[in-house]
């Protein structure tokens, strides 16, 4: 619980609680939709008492959504997923949380006994539901975080770089476009590119930083840094990579800074053959 905490604690910067607070902001913008159309049984009820319902449970299919991917995020299976499926699971998983929650609510406005059939509907209303808000989220919600941002460049959040001995580190050079979104103290070279949802992390030889992008924006702004991609989350540069390291059918990068990439099958054969042991 201890580590998941320290965990939870790196993974809110301030670009996570902007995100937050744009959807906070649709929830309140879709509770007046969802009063009117009247899903879950309450349309019987008052407006404006339907309306505190939709804004409450809105609110609270955000929170626990951001707080389950946070929780997923940090399963190695769920990063080898694609952003769709990422999307169903997180989805999925938030909903049982939300079957009290709602259940709650549904019961303070006009009655509601839990039962296995009554939990079983709500649970596929509230992903059904859920999806809609979410594919809304996705939609609307980083385009009003890039409008929101004071500057073009959201703030990053700085990891400290593991301990690496200079003549380990790439000579990769820094004048990329992409080093340049950084701030002056994480501008060394490029040594790995890791999407997580909107945002791409640039891990460099002085730490890491998440900038708002997508990642084959951010893969085409490390030029002159050459690199190739190895999963669909993850690029790496060239000089940063000590060895492939290759298990049946899983693989994986070892870099110099000894932090370990995957490498998804799609990318599996071409990795191997531009940085596996040479065959005798």
């Amino acid at each position: 619980m201890r580590e998941f905490a320290k965990g939870m604690n790196e993974a809110i910067s301030e670009d996570w609680l902007r995100r937050r607070s744009a959807e906070l902001c649709l929830a309140l913008a879709l509770a007046p939709v969802f009063t009117w159309v009247g899903p879950f049984g309450v349309e019987e009820e008052s407006f404006l008492a339907r309306l505190g319902f939709w804004c409450g449970l809105f609110a609270s299919w955000f929170i626990v959504a951001a707080l389950t991917e946070l929780w997923l995020d940090r399963s190695a299976l769920f990063k080898e997923l694609g952003p769709g499926a990422r999307r169903v699971a997180v989805i999925a998983l938030a909903a049982v949380p939300m079957i009290p929650v709602t259940g709650v609510a549904i019961n303070a406005l006009n009655g509601w006994e839990a039962s296995v059939g009554e939990v079983s509907e709500l649970y596929f209303q509230i992903v059904v539901v859920g999806s809609v808000v979410t594919l809304l989220g996705d939609r609307l919600v980083p385009a009003f975080v890039r409008g929101t941002a004071s500057r073009p460049v959201p703030a990053p959040v700085i990891d400290p770089a593991p301990a690496v001995a200079d003549d380990m580190r790439p000579a990769s050079p820094s004048t990329s476009l992409l080093i340049a979104r950084l701030p002056p103290e994480l501008r060394g070279p490029i040594l790995c590119l890791e999407m997580q949802d909107h945002y791409v992390r640039v891990h460099t030889g002085r730490g890491s930083a998440l900038v708002l992008m997508r990642l084959r924006d951010a893969i085409a702004e490390t030029d002159p840094v050459a690199g190739r991609q190895v999963h669909r989350s993850w690029w790496v540069a060239e000089e940063a990579v000590e060895r492939f390291e290759r298990a049946a059918r899983a693989g994986s990068v070892l870099l110099k800074n000894g932090r370990r990439v995957p490498v998804s099958q799609r990318y599996l054969q071409e990795v191997e053959e531009a940085w596996g042991a040479p065959t005798a």
